[in-house]
């Protein structure tokens, strides 16, 4: 066998080198799981979440029928949440509560911070009267902001949400004039990376939109942006990211979710 010349050792360290700049793989099993319990794996903080079965494996069911009738008191579960994530309540959080309430989210358990890399999740959405959107939550900070990738199942569009001093805010939609016509009996995939400052969401391996953290908001058809969309006024939008990571969701939604998988990079 030749000798490796001194260009092929540099391509094959290069090509070890990006290899091993990726963590492995992160993937939730609910085998675990008990159905019709809470689940383990995630935290919820808003919302009614528990383990479903869909087609004889387990999923995590986001169950929007009680919240009409929970929206108004979401500080007993805020509080308790806060004191496990966190170690203590928080008064930031608290303040967040009545606006936070309007949005189920749950905490992924086993990853304390994600800042590069990719999430990925498959999701079905059930049904919803007022809403029917699944999501990836991420970037979730101490005081309750957080940023939040999402598919709406009415709208048929993807779009990159964020949270900050108690308001959700749009900070990028998908191509309004390209909808993404899903399967609503089917399963689908919702991905996004963040390396640095570039964002970038994936429908069923399809772009849907990107976006740079840290990017000065233009005017749009309602005039100048909010002042909460400039970075420099929004630590949330500002890269690195940094925070927790779960699953998103919206009013009186119903949606399945698994295959849930963080890529550190």
């Amino acid at each position: 066998m030749k000798a490796l010349t001194r260009n092929s050792c540099i391509v094959l360290t290069a090509v070890f080198l990006a290899a091993m700049a990726w963590a492995a793989d992160i993937k939730v099993s609910l085998s675990k799981e008990q159905t019709g319990k809470p689940p383990v794996s995630f935290e919820p903080i808003v919302g009614t979440w528990l383990v479903g079965q869909d087609g004889g494996e387990k999923v995590i069911m986001l169950d929007g029928r009680p919240w009409v009738a929970s929206k108004d008191n979401p500080t007993k579960l805020l509080v308790e949440t806060a004191r496990k994530l966190y170690g203590t309540s928080n008064e930031e959080l608290m303040d967040n509560a009545k606006q936070f309430a309007y949005y189920p989210v749950a905490v992924l358990k086993s990853v304390d911070n994600f800042s590069n890399g990719s999430i990925s999740m498959k999701f079905k959405t059930m049904s919803g009267e007022a809403d029917r959107c699944s999501g990836i939550l991420f970037n979730v900070k101490p005081n309750g902001d957080w940023l939040a990738i999402r598919y709406n199942d009415t709208e048929n569009n993807v779009a990159l949400w964020e949270f900050h001093n108690g308001i959700r805010r749009n900070v990028r939609f998908s191509d309004r004039n390209k909808p993404f016509m899903l399967d609503k009996a089917a399963w689908h995939e919702l991905k996004m990376t963040v390396d640095g400052a570039n964002f970038n969401a994936f429908l069923d391996g399809a772009p849907a939109l990107e976006y740079t953290l840290g990017a000065e908001p233009v005017a749009g058809r309602r005039g100048p942006p909010n002042a909460d969309l400039f970075p420099a006024n929004n630590p949330v939008l500002r890269p690195p990211v940094s925070g927790k990571m779960g699953l998103w969701s919206k009013t009186d939604s119903s949606s399945y979710f698994k295959d849930y998988v963080v890529s550190p990079k």
